[in-house]
């Protein structure tokens, strides 16, 4: 029997604070700098609310809210199929003081607070063509529940 296929399965938070949106800077694989937003792979035995508020909190160094789905995101690339959960989220403590590197992968060396325009100029260094959707669906209002989501456990 051929091996089964596992696409991979993350989350992403858009953390908006006064018009500036937390992006966190980092390397490529390839040793390239690049941005992106706070996002992660969902672990094993762990549901996607689980994850969304695991990476918020590893990424910004302090807790997150959870507030919406934006939306889930089919992504297939070269030899890989990525589905995504983008999240609207908030610090909970409402301090964007607060937020600080707490990465335990070590991958991020900045974490910004970046305008629309500031993003979408630097398409460039996006660490995935995926936040171009994820914030355009954003900026349009998209809104899903998060009782949309149903996590079953056994």
């Amino acid at each position: 029997m051929a091996e089964r296929f596992k696409p991979h399965l993350t989350v992403a938070l858009i953390i908006e604070h006064e018009g500036r949106f937390l992006m966190v800077e980092e390397y490529q694989e390839t040793g390239e700098l690049c941005f992106g937003t706070v996002a992660g792979h969902v672990e094993a035995k762990e549901s996607i609310i689980e994850a969304a508020l695991r990476e918020g909190l590893e990424e910004c160094g302090c807790p997150v809210e959870l507030d919406y789905l934006v939306g889930v995101y089919d992504y297939v690339k070269d030899y890989e199929t990525i589905l995504r959960f983008t999240f609207k989220a908030h610090l909970k403590d409402q301090d964007p003081n607060q937020v600080k590197i707490s990465d335990p992968d070590g991958d991020i060396v900045a974490i910004k607070w970046m305008t629309k325009e500031e993003i979408f100029e630097g398409k460039k260094m996006w660490r995935t063509r995926l936040i171009g959707p994820n914030y355009e669906d954003y900026f349009n209002g998209q809104q899903v529940p998060l009782s949309f989501i149903t996590t079953v456990r056994s």
